[in-house]
C-alpha cells in the first residue's frame, strides 16, 4: 500500500523552463488525502520558497528542504542537520575565492548572500524565489548553517568540485541543475530526511514512493519503496531507479487508480 509520495521539484515536477507547480497536482493531493496518502515536496529549495510554490496546499503536505538538511511536517521541524561553523566559514571563503563563483548560506528562515555581482541578488530573490538577506560578511552570520551552496553562472562541474576536496568527507558536494553545487554534512541527504519523515508518520520504507531527476536524488535509492527517475534525467539515477516516467502528475494519477482497484 502506498502511503507517502515524495517528489523532487526542479527538472521533475517542474520541467525545464517551468516556474510553477502543475495546477493539476493540487486537486490530486486532496484526492490522495482522502485515500490516506501523504505528499511531500523533496527539493534543494528552501522551506519558504517551497511553501510559496505549493500555496494552495501549503499546510497540508510535508517538506524535505535544502537537499535533505531540513524536514518539516505541518509547519513543525521534525529533522534538521547543521554544519560546523568553522568548517562552514572556511568553505565559504574558498567558494568566494573562485573566479565567477558566488556563495549562498541557508538558514532555516532565510538564505544569506555576500554578492560579488548585484545581478546575483535579483537572481536568488526573483528567479529562484528565496527569502534572501544580503550581508557584508557572510562568515559573520549568526544563524545555524543548514546548507552552503556555490553558484556559478557558467555552470558547475567536476573541475569546480575539485577545489573543495579538503572539506571531504565532512562536507559533501551535491550537484543539481541550474548552476548550483550544494554542500551538505556527511550522512545528511534526501534519503536520511526521507527516513525521518517516514518515521514521523509511522510508515515503512516500502509504503513510500519518490520521484527525481538528478544526482542529488540518488540518496533516495533504498530510502523509498519505489524510486522513479525522469526518463531524460541523469544516467546514474536512471540506472538505480525502479521505473522511469516523463510526467509525475500522470504517474501519480495512475498509481492512485491502481491502488483504488486493489482496495
Amino acid at each position: 500500500m502506498i502511503k507517502l509520495i515524495a517528489s523532487d521539484i526542479d527538472g521533475t515536477l517542474m520541467r525545464e523552463g517551468e516556474r510553477v507547480i502543475p495546477p493539476a497536482l493540487f486537486p490530486l493531493i486532496h484526492e490522495m488525502q482522502k485515500k490516506g496518502i501523504y505528499f511531500a515536496a523533496c527539493s534543494g529549495r528552501q522551506y519558504a520558497n517551497l511553501r510559496r510554490l505549493f500555496a494552495p496546499v501549503a499546510d497540508e503536505i510535508g517538506y524535505i528542504c535544502e537537499n535533505g538538511s531540513l524536514a518539516v511536517w505541518q509547519n513543525k521541524i521534525i529533522y534538521k542537520e547543521t554544519i560546523d561553523r568553522e568548517a562552514g566559514q572556511a568553505l565559504m571563503r574558498t567558494i568566494l575565492a573562485q573566479r565567477g563563483s558566488e556563495v549562498l548560506l541557508s538558514g532555516v528562515d532565510t538564505c544569506y548572500v555576500q554578492p560579488k555581482d548585484t545581478e546575483y541578488i535579483s537572481y536568488v530573490r526573483d528567479h529562484v524565489g528565496n527569502d534572501t538577506t544580503v550581508v557584508d560578511d557572510i562568515c559573520a552570520v549568526d544563524d545555524a548553517f543548514i546548507k552552503i551552496s556555490a553558484y556559478r553562472k557558467s555552470g558547475v562541474d567536476s573541475e569546480l568540485a575539485s577545489k573543495f576536496t579538503e572539506f571531504s568527507p565532512y562536507l559533501v558536494p551535491v550537484v543539481g541543475r541550474n548552476r548550483w553545487m550544494d554542500f551538505l554534512r556527511e550522512n545528511c541527504d534526501k534519503g536520511t530526511a526521507m527516513d525521518a519523515l517516514c518515521g514521523h508518520l509511522h510508515l515503512t520504507t516500502e509504503e513510500s514512493i519518490a520521484f527525481g531527476d538528478n544526482e542529488n536524488d540518488l540518496p533516495l535509492y533504498g530510502h523509498a519503496g519505489t524510486l522513479y527517475a525522469m526518463a531524460d534525467g541523469h544516467p546514474k539515477l536512471i540506472e538505480k531507479a525502479d521505473r522511469t516516467t516523463m510526467d509525475v502528475v500522470s504517474e501519480i494519477r495512475k498509481l492512485l487508480n491502481t491502488q483504488e482497484k486493489i482496495l
